[in-house]
């Protein structure tokens, strides 16, 4: 019981002095150590300890007796002895402390520290620079170069290829819908290029997928891709010659769209995966569309064979009416491209017989195209005529043509006969599933089948595996996955330069292109994913980044050091000292300008001349690249806010790497000072506040709002009235209106870019009159769009006025600065401070002072007169507030058909089409919904279907909100839904109370007091 009172109920001392103790347990331990070291000078250690005891035996003696020795201050000699003496046995790197007495603590922090897992991308070189913080240069190349997993080739191989013979590289990127395939694709081709060890042996005895581009703690979580992820192998085609493929898996879920375009930037063809069941989906339908604008070589993969046999359990005939109707779908759909073909230089039809299509199982690791079947059979069996050889033989495997058994001949005659498709692919196919499912542990049949029938020989020790392990081990022994897959690829794509864009001296010269950053695995560095356009990069080089905003703004630019250069492999990278014309590398060291893209130049290159940005391709003396605008969808939104306002400098240090990462999310500070963070949907920002809290600020907590939508303003009549708008007593005036913009084809035109002012006058001019009817005048009058980077039904301003009333040499002299007010006005409207969409305003006169227009700065007092006058404008044509919408996309069986309609109907939203799946007992639904209503609503339908209903959302348009936001009289209930006559003025006054904008809309604010009695004297005004 004695003991017990020694120490505390956390087991701490707290009797006696335990300073001794523990004085000599450091003692002891540094005896220890210098006598490991064998460095001699433990005697000399033990002397002046020997020493410190006689003199405080002495001062004990003379009644200044010290009862602590920790108190005693320890000699300087002593503590430099010691100090080199750490110093010789850990080195000087090491930083080395001897601790005396217990480090002070604070009320708030723990005892024991819990353990905190910061990494969150699984990645197998990361750990190398923490774990070796001394290695640098060649030893830290070489440290990771001993991490990186074993290939079925040599790795120094791939890379001299890639130097050497870049004809022989191909860039593509992997897309599709969500869950068609696509990384399990790209794992049979990772299974197939690396050791087994790559795959955890729990994995493959499970028989799930590897998912080995999905690396990110969120996507292992979730099952599903969010970023996209690069990975470099060498496979082989059908020929046998080695090729370099650059893949990008890319996420299939809609909101993540921001990553698909991005790896569209750097691809030489994309490859679109389908899913066989589902057939082609809208996103399958959007990402075709944005290749074909992009002149991208189209290929398709048919995947998810198996689900045909083992779901649906279709007979082959079935399978393939099922599998061609899907290919005719897609060309149908191209055929309607129209204004794309024109300027695509690939094949525009998609078939088999093009090579462009393939059929695969990424479950059960199977591949094969016409062209495999028709070598396999050519070898094998007398198909009809010794003239008919492989090539010719692979034309007859595709389309309305038929096999006629007695003859042995091919025939267009469908009444008895067989597709030859069906018999010489399908029937073999499902004779395998057959075979092998029913196979005993002998596998007689089985072995016989593929002997007789394909010529290989099964090992019997497969038999005795699961049935599922066992077909793909059967599919992998005939047919070649990356074989298949490589010879569709090198037939479909080329490779892409810019060689010869620039000349002379400039034409070795370094151009890349980055698309997007990488995050490391622990958050704090970025990697730029760039594709070499010309010309080679080192490491320690130097080159000079153009930012996305370099056009407009010349001093968004930087010299920038390549301090790290890797070719990606998905889980890990690998580094190199050079890379040349083609490659797809990462890039540290120079992402401090970079956010959504950049243009990459040698610093020798000159960029005085400025360049078609529409295009990328110079016309001076460089090449500028066009970045995508991955924000104009962005319009579900949230304020955040750190819990803790000491902690907002590390808020905004997370912010600004989220913005760096996700590339579809926009940051805005509000005039109350909050911060809002907007996305296209809710799945999208719930992945960026994980990565905001947990990733980027180390468990930051952060307040968030409840979900809105953001919202635009518009007018749905001419302006009943001219006002002059004035400042103050300058004698500067000016009259605009404001019209709404109804031929939703011109704006469909500026949207597209087929209208940009940075054009000949000339030429739009032309483009206004001829593909809009406009007169020759007004087509002529047209100076500027807005709002600014995001022309979404965008606004105009044009030039109204007659030269009787208006000075024109002194109006075109003043233009700059009236357009910077019309920008302004549109970017943040008079209702709530929301972009002004879809609306005409146009000047009708002006009448300005001379002597203040001469003055200096005289041309900057225009810039809020012009912005007063657009509101003026737009509050005198009946003013409503637009909101964005969502088009639902829902794939559902059809006993859900009725509850989705009636989830989406309460959101004031309704479902227009339902079309049937063919071959399935699947329809797909589309309809529209608006965005502030659909929070919840992917939940909602999953759980109230149990399951059977999946659901997307993809922004479409915008519309008008029912109600006038201006009218006083409209009735807002407290704690209650707003009824559908008022939910303009509602939204309306929400929103500039959470904005911190006083008072409320009105056309007072804007005109003279006199002139505002006047009008509603007359009924003009309500």
């Amino acid at each position: 019981m004695e003991d017990e009172d020694l120490y505390d109920e956390f087991g701490n001392f707290i009797g006696g002095n335990s300073d001794d103790s523990s004085s000599e347990s450091e003692r002891d331990e540094l005896v220890e150590t210098l006598e490991l070291l064998g460095t001699g000078e433990v005697d000399d250690l033990s002397e002046e300890d020997g020493n410190d005891e006689d003199e405080d035996e002495d001062e004990d003696e003379d009644g200044d007796a010290v009862t602590d020795r920790k108190s005693l201050v320890v000699k300087d000699d002593a503590e430099l002895n010691r100090n080199d003496v750490l110093v010789k046995a850990y080195g000087t790197a090491v930083e080395t402390l001897v601790m005396s007495e217990d480090t002070p603590m604070t009320n708030e922090e723990p005892v024991i520290k819990p353990l905190t897992h910061k990494k969150m991308k699984v990645e197998f070189t990361d750990d190398v620079r923490s774990k070796n913080p001394l290695l640098e240069g060649e030893d830290l190349c070489k440290e990771m170069w001993r991490l990186l997993p074993e290939l079925n080739y040599d790795r120094e191989y791939m890379i001299q290829t890639m130097k050497l013979v870049p004809e022989r590289i191909r860039t593509v990127a992997v897309v599709g819908g969500l869950h068609s395939g696509k990384t399990t694709f790209i794992d049979t081709l990772v299974l197939d290029t690396h050791s087994p060890s790559i795959q955890p042996s729990k994995t493959l005895k499970s028989f799930k997928p590897l998912r080995f581009t999905d690396n990110h703690k969120m996507e292992i979580e979730r099952g599903m891709s969010i970023r996209l992820s690069p990975v470099t192998l060498l496979l082989p085609d059908l020929r046998g010659i080695s090729y370099v493929l650059n893949l990008i898996d890319t996420p299939g879920h809609v909101a993540f769209e921001d990553e698909s375009t991005a790896a569209l930037q750097a691809v030489d063809g994309m490859v679109l995966v389908i899913d066989v069941v589902e057939g082609l989906t809208f996103r399958d339908r959007n990402l075709i569309t944005e290749a074909l604008r992009m002149d991208l070589a189209i290929c398709v993969v048919l995947n998810k064979l198996d689900r045909l046999v083992l779901d649906l359990r279709l007979p082959p005939r079935d399978a393939y009416y099922k599998m061609e109707y899907i290919i005719d779908d897609i060309n149908a759909f191209i055929d309607t491209k129209s204004e794309y073909l024109t300027t695509y230089s690939h094949p525009k039809q998609v078939t088999p017989l093009n090579g462009n299509v393939i059929f695969a199982s990424s479950t059960l690791q199977l591949a094969f195209s016409i062209e495999t079947f028709a070598n396999l059979y050519y070898e094998n069996m007398d198909l009809g005529g010794d003239d008919l050889d492989a090539t010719s033989f692979q034309q007859y495997l595709w389309g309305d043509i038929f096999y006629d058994l007695s003859n042995k001949t091919f025939t267009t005659n469908q009444t008895v006969h067989p597709h030859s498709f069906v018999h010489f692919v399908l029937e073999p196919i499902y004779k395998l599933f057959t075979y092998t499912l029913v196979s005993d542990v002998k596998g007689l049949e089985l072995s016989h089948y593929l002997w007789h029938e394909f010529g290989v020989e099964f090992p019997k020790a497969n038999f005795k595996l699961d049935p599922p392990i066992l077909l793909r081990n059967v599919f992998h022994s005939l047919f070649s996955f990356p074989k298949v897959f490589t010879q569709m690829v090198v037939r479909s794509t080329h490779v892409e330069s810019v060689s010869g864009s620039v000349s002379g001296s400039e034409s070795e010269s370094f151009i890349g292109k980055a698309v997007k950053l990488i995050e490391s695995s622990n958050g704090q560095d970025f990697l730029a994913l760039v594709r070499v356009i010309q010309g080679s990069i080192s490491k320690g080089s130097r080159v000079r980044v153009l930012g996305e905003t370099f056009a407009e703004n010349d001093e968004d630019m930087a010299i920038q050091t390549v301090n790290e250069l890797y070719i990606p492999g998905g889980r890990y990278k690998v580094p190199v000292n050079d890379a040349g014309v083609g490659s797809l590398v990462l890039i540290g060291g120079i992402d401090s300008i970079i956010n959504s893209g950049a243009t990459l130049l040698d610093p020798v290159i000159s960029i005085d001349a400025p360049t078609d940005a529409g295009t990328g391709t110079g016309t001076g003396h460089s090449t500028i690249f066009t970045i995508p605008d991955y924000t104009c969808k962005s319009v579900f939104k949230v304020a955040i806010e750190p819990a803790n306002p000491s902690e907002l400098p590390r808020f905004l240090d997370g912010l600004r790497k989220i913005n760096k990462t996700y590339l579809a999310s926009r940051l805005k500070v509000e005039a109350s000072g909050e911060h809002v963070l907007m996305g296209p949907g809710e799945l999208y920002l719930d992945c960026v506040l994980h990565d905001l809290r947990l990733f980027f600020t180390d468990d930051l907590e952060i307040k968030v709002s409840d979900p809105t939508a953001k919202f635009s303003e518009t007018c749905s009549e001419t302006s009943v009235v001219k006002i002059a708008s004035s400042i103050g007593s300058t004698g500067n005036k000016i009259s605009v209106i404001a019209e709404p913009n109804k031929d939703w084809k011109l704006s469909r035109a500026i949207e597209q870019g087929k209208l940009d002012l940075s054009q000949p006058v000339k030429h739009t001019a032309k483009v206004l009159r001829k593909e809009f009817g406009w007169d020759a005048l007004a087509a002529r009058s047209v100076w500027s769009f807005g709002p600014n980077n995001d022309l979404k039904s965008a606004s105009m301003l044009l030039d109204d006025t007659l030269e009787e009333n208006t000075d024109k040499v002194l109006l075109y002299s003043l233009k700059d600065s009236i357009c910077t007010g019309f920008k302004w006005a549109v970017n943040e409207g008079p209702l709530c401070d929301e972009p002004i969409r879809n609306t005409k305003f146009k000047i009708l006169d002006m009448a300005l002072a001379g002597s203040v227009v001469q003055a200096a700065g005289g041309s900057a007092q225009l810039v809020p007169l012009v912005r007063k006058a657009c509101y003026t404008g737009l509050l005198t044509a009946k003013p409503r507030l637009m909101e964005p919408i969502y088009t639902v996309h829902v794939t559902t069986s059809e006993p859900a058909i009725e509850a989705v309609s009636l989830l989406v109907s309460k959101r004031r939203g309704k479902i227009i089409h339902q079309n049937p799946i063919p071959g399935t007992a699947l329809h797909q639904l589309e309809g529209f919904i608006p965005v502030i209503e659909s929070a919840g609503l992917e939940t909602d339908i999953r759980l109230r279907t149990q399951g059977q209903a999946m659901c997307f959302l993809e922004f479409r348009k915008w519309d008008i909100v029912p109600g006038d936001p201006l009218d006083l009289e409209a009735f807002i209930p407290k704690l209650k839904p707003a009824p559908k006559s008022s939910l303009a003025r509602d939204f309306v006054m929400k929103t500039r109370r959470r904005k911190g904008l006083s008072g409320e809309p009105s056309l007072q604010k804007y005109v003279d007091p006199n002139i505002y009695l006047q009008l509603k004297e007359r009924g003009l005004l309500l």
